[in-house]
């Protein structure tokens, strides 16, 4: 039994089965999803990407993380915001939930 259930979302689309009915998320992932949402609707997604090489990244960075320790299900503390060393326009958000251990989301992608 699940607590949290949510349809998935994904590049702002509901993600369809083979039947074309709606695919759900559950619990972690769930958690997941309404973080990077909530990134992105704040904007603050963008700003990892338009102020790379400056100092304002870092305050985007500061920023994140405190919008996502406002979520009663992410464990204060755990929040880290990084880019992945790999390929530089992916940014990631890694927390620990509460009830279900970690999460790591893809922020955003620059293409």
């Amino acid at each position: 039994m699940s607590i949290y259930s949510d349809l998935h979302i994904k590049n702002g689309d509901v993600v369809l089965d083979a039947g074309n009915n709606p695919t759900y998320l559950t619990d972690r992932d769930v958690i997941a999803q309404d973080i990077v949402h909530a990134i992105l609707d704040t904007g603050l997604a963008n700003l990892l990407v338009s102020d790379r090489g400056t100092g304002v990244t870092q305050d985007t960075q500061t920023k994140i993380k405190l919008l996502v320790e406002d979520d009663v299900r992410i464990m204060p503390g755990t929040v880290k915001v990084e880019q992945n060393q790999v390929n530089k326009g992916q940014w990631w958000v890694h927390a620990k939930t509460i009830e279900f251990g970690a999460i790591s989301s893809l922020i955003i992608e620059a293409q």
